[in-house]
């Protein structure tokens, strides 16, 4: 049973396919992207291409950071329930 709630929570390659998936369904994540693929184009041409693409080097790792963190927050609360059903 450990095998499968580590597969599943865990050790999942599928994951970011099944949650773009997901949030593909969702109009408010499609409306989200559709403005925010307007505002950088807008502000590519107004910044560059190499000033825009290092802004937004810069906006991803910070948003990877806090990403990680809500992902190593909840991984902790899965690694508890998974002690628990063991």
């Amino acid at each position: 049973m450990n095998d499968i709630l580590a597969t599943l929570f865990l050790n999942n390659p599928y994951l970011p396919e099944q949650v773009y998936a997901f949030c593909n369904q969702l109009p408010e994540f499609r409306k989200a992207e559709q403005d925010y693929s307007t505002f950088a184009a807008r502000l590519r041409a107004q910044l560059g291409s190499a000033e825009f693409d290092q802004f937004e080097e810069i906006l991803n790792g910070q948003l990877a950071q806090y990403a990680r963190a809500y992902y190593l927050f909840g991984l902790g609360l899965r690694q508890e329930i998974l002690s628990a059903l063991t």
